[in-house]
């Protein structure tokens, strides 16, 4: 009888265990780290030097000084990271050769998302890698009276980027007192974090014609900007970079000071399209969870 309820009360305890098993369910606690991953509203602004060439119609660089404002919705602690958001490049640019000036007015849309995750085995408390994806489509929209037919040009470039970030914490963890001649002056806490991350084409696509040619709606009277455009698949290359130096305030929010560089190509023979950007950029970073 004694061996009987003892094996009804392992019974019991087997089953009681089981359900509990069951009811901590391990989706919980990464439901539970999404929620309280820290994510941000980035508005950022921003001022460069880039150059463009159309082999199209015109074999010379153009070169301007663009402006760049962006809005950005940022997801990210140690171990993943995502962010969605547009882009616009806008501004002048001009050439002079043989001193014959033109200039062509440059508008440039992006839009991407992206998503990075830790890379535990060449990670460390001191240094995070990340690597993941980045998906952009950049919209381009210049106009050139001195083309005349072909005064204006419109491609849409979207590519698929294999990314990697490498992180560094270079918080300072304790106030420190200084001297500078006779003047003294403390470091307050502070945390702050330097970042690097490269991404490169994997897919590069290009939405284009070839500007020589043109098609024939404005003959007909027909509105058709896309007229006699292609879709090429896997055309060129694309590869960009950014320096991020990252100081969090203690409101939560943060401020970035980025470096940008981005450079692309579309294909073709005697049509290429190609655009260099360097860029500096100023981010407010406004916490939506206080985390």
């Amino acid at each position: 009888m004694i061996r009987k309820n003892r094996i009804v009360i392992m019974l019991l305890l087997f089953i009681s265990v089981a359900g509990i098993s069951q009811t901590e369910n391990p989706e919980l606690s990464k439901k539970e780290k999404r929620k309280n991953r820290p994510a941000y509203i980035g508005f950022t602004a921003g001022l460069g030097r880039s150059s463009f060439r159309d082999f199209a119609t015109s074999p010379l660089f153009y070169k301007g000084t663009p402006r760049n404002i962006a809005l950005s919705y940022t997801k990210a602690d140690v171990e993943r990271e995502s962010e969605i958001g547009a882009s616009y490049l806008f501004g002048q640019f001009h050439n002079g050769f043989n001193s014959h000036s033109q200039s062509s007015k440059l508008h440039s849309v992006s839009l991407y998302y992206s998503r990075l995750y830790r890379l535990n085995m060449l990670s460390s408390p001191k240094l995070n890698v990340k690597v993941g994806g980045l998906f952009n489509t950049t919209t381009n929209f210049r106009t050139n009276e001195g083309f005349g037919n072909n005064g204006v040009g419109v491609e849409i470039i979207p590519t698929l980027f294999g990314s990697v970030k490498i992180e560094k914490d270079i918080s300072r963890k304790e106030e420190k007192s200084k001297k500078f001649l006779f003047i003294k002056y403390k470091l307050k806490k502070r945390t702050r974090n330097l970042a690097f991350r490269l991404n490169v084409g994997l897919v590069n696509s290009s939405f284009r014609n070839g500007y020589v040619y043109n098609g024939q709606s404005g003959l007909l009277n027909e509105a058709n900007i896309f007229d006699e455009y292609e879709f090429d698949m896997f055309s060129g290359f694309r590869v960009n970079s950014s320096l991020d130096y990252t100081i969090s305030l203690k409101n939560k929010n943060a401020l970035r000071f980025s470096y940008v560089w981005d450079a692309y190509k579309t294909g073709g023979d005697f049509d290429k399209f190609e655009m260099s950007a360097h860029l500096l950029k100023l981010t407010f970073l406004f916490n939506t969870n206080n985390k």
